[in-house]
């Protein structure tokens, strides 16, 4: 299942997680009279809430010599090694991690993925869903296994350049290209 604010089971819709109880329909009429761009709104102020709460009370820990980073060098025995690119390491992933939520693209598919979802959810009409499933599973991902190797052949040639002329190394890429195309048709499939 995607992301989603909202969960319905058998047409009583709880908060993500539980609590609260709302019929479905009710939660329907409510997002309709609301709209899709206050729900937007709303999402982004939350997401951002939650970003600047991370950044002030978890990167200080993670950085600091807490609990946080005592459990990182324990788990994975960066005191005994005191290596100079272990630490530059996990500082980097760390950093890492703060601008990856800061991304102003990751913000806009986490709202855009949120609101889709919880407005699906509140629907009882999954029909869409259930049409995208059936194309990538039936249509997109047998297309892409019964044409392979033409496939490969097209792409092992066109990125020959980049690779600096080498077949193999080429053909890796494609290879591991269309591989990575399938698992995300995969991925949104079952998030659906």
């Amino acid at each position: 299942m995607g992301l989603t604010a909202i969960e319905c089971p058998d047409g009583v819709c709880h908060s993500h997680h539980g609590g609260h109880a709302v019929d479905r329909s009710t939660m329907e009429h409510l997002l309709a009279e609301h709209g899709r761009e206050w729900c937007e709104r709303l999402a982004e102020r939350i997401y951002e809430m939650s970003v600047d709460t991370f950044s002030q009370n978890v990167m200080p820990s993670l950085h600091a010599a807490g609990w946080q980073r005592r459990h990182l060098d324990w788990e994975f025995k960066l005191r005994e090694m005191d290596s100079e690119p272990d630490r530059t390491l996990v500082d980097g992933i760390i950093n890492a991690t703060e601008s990856f939520l800061r991304s102003s693209e990751v913000h806009r598919l986490f709202i855009q993925e949120l609101v889709q979802g919880t407005f699906d959810e509140a629907s009882d009409d999954h029909l869409r869903a259930e049409a995208v499933r059936h194309l990538i599973e039936k249509e997109i991902l047998t297309l892409l296994k019964e044409n392979r190797a033409e496939l490969m052949d097209r792409l092992t040639s066109r990125i020959m350049e980049p690779a600096g002329g080498q077949v193999e190394r080429a053909q890796k890429a494609a290879s591991e290209g269309v591989m990575e195309v399938e698992r995300l048709l995969c991925n949104h499939t079952e998030s659906l």
